[in-house]
Order: C-alpha cells, then sequence, then structure tokens
C-alpha cells in the first residue's frame, strides 16, 4: 500500500484529491501549510476533512520561509521593474520544494500530492507533467520550473477529473459541505484580497514619474514599479486610443507607452531554465509566454551557456521579464525558463 502524503489547502481541489487516493486504497496523509498569515478558514476546513475522512492531517508552518523564498523576491522584483510570477516561484521553491521535503520526511510518506490540475506522465523514457483532462483548468504552466528529480514522486488526482463540480458533489455526497459560500480566487494567494497596487504600497513608497508616449510626457504616476509590460488599463492617460505600457525604466522612474502594435514580440531570453526533458529530445516544441496564452511555434531555439534565446514563428503579445516561458510537446511540459529578456 501507498502512503501518500496530500498537501490540503481547505479548497475543494485538494480534499478531492484526498477523497480519490482513499478510495484507491493509499494510505492518505493531510498536511497543511501555513505560509502567511491566512484570514480564512482554510486550516480549519482542511482538518475537518481530513477528519470526515477518517486520515491523519499535520501543520506545517513555513511562513518564515514563505516570506524569504517569495513575498521578498516577489517585491523585490517589481522593484527591480520586472513582473515576478509568484505561482511559479511558489511552486518550485515551496510547494514543491521545501514543503514537499518536510512532508515527506515526516510522514515517511512514498508519493507526494497535490491538487493541481495536471498529469504524471511518461514520454521518450522520461516522468513528465501532462496536460490534464479539463484543459480549462490547466495548471502546467505554472509548474513549468519544477526540479525534474521530484516528477517520480508526485501525484495529481485533479489530473483525471473532467469537472471541478464533480468533484464538490462527490465531497457534498460523502458529508463534506463545506464550500458552499466560497468563491475560487484568482488573486495571489498572500494578497489577501488586495489589488497589486495596494499590496506593493505597503512596502514600496509613492515615487512620482513621467509617462511617455512618442518622445514627451503625457501623464504622471504613483511609482514604475506598479506597472507591467502590456498593461492598459489604470494608465490615466487619455489620447482618444488605448496605449499600452511597452517599457518599464527604473532608472528614470519612467513608464513606456506604444500603441497595441508595438507591445508584441517575437523573441525572448531565458534564464533560470528547466529541463523537464533533456533538451537533445526536443523535437518540435511550442512556446507559451503567458498563463493561458496560444503556444507558439519557434523557428529557433539555441542555448548559450546558461541562456536560452528563443525565437517564435510569430509575434507575441508583451512577453515580459520574470514571466515564465514554458514548453510543449503535444500534451507533454517539456521544461521552461524565467523571460529575461524580450525583443
Amino acid at each position: 500500500m501507498k502512503k501518500v502524503v496530500v498537501a490540503m489547502s481547505g479548497g475543494i481541489d485538494s480534499s478531492f484529491s484526498a477523497l480519490l487516493l482513499k478510495q484507491q486504497g493509499c494510505k492518505v496523509i493531510g498536511a497543511t501549510f501555513l505560509f502567511f498569515d491566512q484570514i480564512d478558514s482554510s486550516v480549519e476546513r482542511a482538518k475537518k476533512v481530513a477528519k470526515s475522512l477518517s486520515i491523519p492531517h499535520i501543520t506545517i508552518d513555513l511562513r518564515e520561509e514563505f516570506k524569504t523564498m517569495v513575498i521578498d523576491p516577489f517585491i523585490q522584483g517589481y522593484k527591480n521593474g520586472i513582473t515576478p510570477n509568484p505561482c511559479a516561484i511558489c511552486n518550485k521553491s515551496i510547494k514543491f520544494g521545501l514543503a514537499m521535503d518536510i512532508a515527506m520526511e515526516e510522514t515517511k510518506a512514498d508519493l507526494y500530492a497535490t491538487g493541481h490540475y495536471a498529469k504524471i506522465s511518461t514520454y521518450k523514457g522520461n516522468y513528465l507533467l501532462a496536460l490534464p483532462k479539463n484543459q480549462k483548468k490547466d495548471q502546467t504552466y505554472f509548474l513549468a520550473l519544477i526540479e525534474k528529480e521530484r516528477l517520480p514522486r508526485l501525484i495529481f488526482p485533479m489530473g483525471d477529473v473532467a469537472e471541478k463540480e464533480m468533484a464538490k458533489k462527490a465531497l457534498e455526497a460523502f458529508g463534506l459541505n463545506l464550500w458552499a459560500k466560497q468563491k475560487e480566487s484568482q488573486d495571489v494567494c498572500f494578497f489577501k484580497g488586495l489589488d497589486l497596487k495596494t499590496y506593493l504600497s505597503k512596502y514600496l513608497p509613492r515615487l512620482e514619474g513621467n509617462i511617455i508616449y512618442q518622445g514627451r510626457v503625457v501623464g504622471k504616476h504613483e511609482g514604475y514599479y506598479f506597472y507591467t509590460i502590456g498593461q492598459r488599463k489604470g494608465l490615466q492617460v487619455r489620447m482618444g486610443k488605448p496605449l499600452y505600457v511597452a517599457g518599464i525604466s527604473p532608472q528614470e522612474n519612467r513608464i513606456y507607452l506604444e500603441d497595441k502594435g508595438k507591445v508584441f514580440s517575437d523573441k525572448v531570453v531565458l534564464s533560470q531554465v528547466n529541463f523537464h526533458l533533456p533538451f537533445e529530445l526536443w523535437e518540435a516544441p511550442l512556446a507559451q509566454v503567458r498563463y493561458r496564452s496560444e503556444r507558439v511555434e519557434l523557428s529557433k531555439i539555441e542555448r548559450q551557456k546558461e541562456k536560452l534565446v528563443v525565437e517564435l514563428k510569430k509575434k507575441v503579445f508583451a512577453p515580459t521579464s520574470g514571466q515564465v516561458c514554458a514548453f510543449y510537446e503535444k500534451e507533454y511540459l517539456l521544461g521552461g525558463g524565467t523571460i529575461a529578456i524580450s525583443s
């Protein structure tokens, strides 16, 4: 009997994952991680689910580590003029890094499960992540940076679930009706309901500067770090047409705007490159430079020491420094890297 520790957030996906694994005959242990001072009842819900399923449950406090490894780099990234991807950073460093290690060590588990919408599969003789059955919920993009060596010890029960409503109904049939009033959040978890500018304003001071379009000042901003490449809303610039953030200069404390057509790019340079499938086995990779953006064919891909230079067959909207570029072949995730430069 396989022993599986399930990262239980108190949500439907991880709760149903625990239920599925128990029904499949696994010895299941629930683990809930404290990443920040949660304002909701997620921990209590996770405990209730574990009790209802008659599985052991532990709570692991990683608030200090989460701040050091996720929140602080997130804030520093904006201060540096880039747009970090906190979910990808967290998955690499915490959820499938430190948290996984601690949970598996404490429980002596064979496998580690989460409620992510992804699959574990094999391709060309390698363990790889693959697209889930419910591709509308696909989360593989955010998993592109996790270490290849961890893949054989992962399991994603939600990968074979066609609809989330099925999971909710199955939990209700089991006597668990804990999510009737809970809305599904699309926000960064540690924002606690705040928007980006309000959150960053707690750590970064107001810093008025100029907004530039075609070489002239067309407005003022309260801090370059409140903006991201491709942003259109919230610019408070009236030019009779939509304009988009095309450049951010921390040194000048300036935001540069352009028409939409000039925010597209067909080349990116990646750092922190992570290969799930060895690079020499790639045949026809597609690149995805934003969550939910289309996957695009490549005209060229070249390794240059620790970096990867990627040229796309078509221009894509606003590739952004700090975001992830993930690579796919068929339904398989090949790996990814952090966008350092786009042009």
